[in-house]
């Protein structure tokens, strides 16, 4: 019995602290619906590799690109569809477009080891 008890206090530590993640950094993977309005959140932060997830809630087909981070453009994504792209290694600034909307969106890809 005392050896389980010597076994779980520092696991109980572990988790206590933390694994992963940390004082509310954003971690993903991050949802933004496509709408006739546009992408929502239209901007937003997110740690280095983080996915996204786009989900198109209109009833026109919505395509995501980016020349900036091409990783965050997505085929054509039929209503009710959704795709799940990875973003880059960071620190980088990305904007990405929605059409047939034309909204401009933002994401701010924090560095490695940056929340972690």
């Amino acid at each position: 019995m005392r050896a389980a008890i010597l076994i779980m206090v520092p696991l109980a530590f572990f988790v206590a602290c933390g694994g992963s993640g940390g004082s509310g950094t954003p971690t993903g993977p991050f949802q933004v619906t496509l709408t006739s309005a546009g992408a929502s959140p239209g901007s937003f932060t997110a740690l280095s590799q983080a996915e996204v997830q786009f989900t198109n809630n209109d009833s026109v087909n919505h395509q995501i690109s980016s020349s900036t981070c091409p990783e965050m453009s997505t085929p054509p994504l039929p209503p009710g569809m959704n795709a799940t792209v990875m973003l880059a290694v960071g620190p980088k600034s990305c904007t990405f477009n929605d059409s047939p909307t034309g909204f401009q969106g933002s994401v701010n890809i924090l560095a490695p080891g940056n929340g972690y």
